[in-house]
């Protein structure tokens, strides 16, 4: 039998974090093989929202600019305003500086698909992993190809394969399920609407523990509606079906509606196991408040590669490179990444445990007295700790 092909690293999962991942370490000088079940460009359902902190990102890894993505058509529209309800009722309606971008994800993750092949990544498409063996460091397609790799990240999604792998229960089943979030959501085209939404706009009051929005796009309106599963996912449905007869939006109740899972504060507290490491969604990395994931699944990646090629630099032998690789990542997901979902979740737990109570007025009077600093907090801006300003 012959030898696998053998990879410095292989990616499961070729979404934004596996691709930032792929151009990082390929950038780098490694052998980099990305696989993927799918292939690319391929539908992806997300409500597309691109903070400044995702912009800022997308400059420092890729040399992209905000206005280099508006001209290639990658950010597709933009809005300097944002309305935040309590069911009908305007809660706040406010103008910023920062604009909130938006994004199609079959055009934003095959443009960072082809950043990495383009700086030397392999990508093997239409193949899944279906099965990883630690000891070996080896991982098995869906077709039965194998693979090597010294290090092996799972970028493979929520329901990742490769995070299913790991010998030991990371999170607990029964926790990590109950705190994930159902997501329903429609892409109406804007010609047929009857109306105008210019400004993306949230609505609480709709559903207990979470909320819906309507996302603006240049050609369609992303309207959707997440809850976490724990006490709301045998009414979430029939709540997002209340939300759309309320809207006045015409033909939106007649949209088919696609479902998903996404990590809603569920992240895991060590998402390393020998040498395989877990980034983005894979690893429970999304806001807990939003449910934003784009800029955590991006960051994750970006911290785990930049582990990666600082460990393999003076460090012989795969046992130490895997010890610093840990260390490392785990250190730095300390210091940028741990401490905004914690307070994100603070955050979180105060709306809709105490707020909710009372018809979410509080809510009101707190955004008012804030000003920008909750915006500016979702863009990265200011800390979810107390709203700090950010270095």
């Amino acid at each position: 039998m012959s030898e696998p092909k053998k990879y410095d690293v292989i990616i499961a999962g070729a979404g934004p974090a596996g691709s930032t991942a792929g151009y990082i370490l390929s950038r780098s000088g490694f052998s980099v093989l990305i696989i993927d079940r799918h292939s690319f460009p391929r539908n992806k359902l997300c409500a597309g929202l691109i903070t400044d902190k995702t912009v800022r990102l997308l400059q420092r890894v890729f040399g992209e600019t905000g206005a280099s993505l508006k001209e290639k058509e990658i950010i597709n529209y933009e809005s300097s305003r944002y309305e935040v309800f309590f069911k009908k009722k305007p809660l706040v309606r406010r103008d910023i500086s920062i604009p909130f971008r938006f994004t199609d994800r079959s055009v934003y993750d095959h443009f960072l698909l082809n950043k990495a092949r383009n700086a030397g990544t392999e990508l093997l498409e239409d193949d899944g992993v279906r099965s990883l063996d630690m000891l070996r460091s080896t991982v098995t397609t869906s077709r039965g190809r194998k693979f090597a790799a010294g290090i092996i990240i799972g970028a493979d999604g929520v329901n990742s394969r490769v995070r299913r792998s790991f010998p030991v229960d990371l999170f607990g089943r029964e926790d990590w399920v109950e705190n994930l979030a159902v997501g329903h959501e429609i892409a109406p085209g804007r010609a047929s609407l009857g109306k105008q939404i210019n400004a993306p706009m949230i609505f609480f009051g709709f559903i207990d523990c979470g909320y819906a929005w309507i996302f603006p796009n240049r050609e369609r309106l992303k309207i959707g509606m997440c809850a976490l599963n724990k006490g709301s996912r045998k009414e979430i449905l029939a709540a997002f079906r209340t939300f759309l007869s309320s809207i006045d939006i015409h033909g939106a109740q007649e949209e088919k509606v696609d479902s998903y899972v996404l990590p809603y504060g569920n992240f895991l507290p060590s998402p390393v196991f020998r040498n395989v490491v877990l980034v983005g969604d894979a690893a429970g990395f999304a806001d807990p408040l939003l449910g934003e994931g784009i800029y955590f699944a991006q960051r994750s990646a970006e911290l785990a590669s930049l582990s990666i090629v600082n460990a393999c630099r003076g460090i012989k032998g795969p046992e130490k490179v895997r010890e610093s690789v840990s260390h490392r990542y785990l250190q730095l997901l300390q210091e940028h990444i741990y401490p905004e979902l914690l307070y994100a979740g603070k955050i979180r737990h105060a709306i809709f445990s105490c707020f909710n109570k009372f018809r979410y007025m509080p809510l009101k009077i707190a955004m008012t007295i804030l000003g920008d600093k909750p915006a500016e907090a979702v863009h990265g801006i200011r800390s979810y700790k107390w709203m700090k300003k950010r270095k």
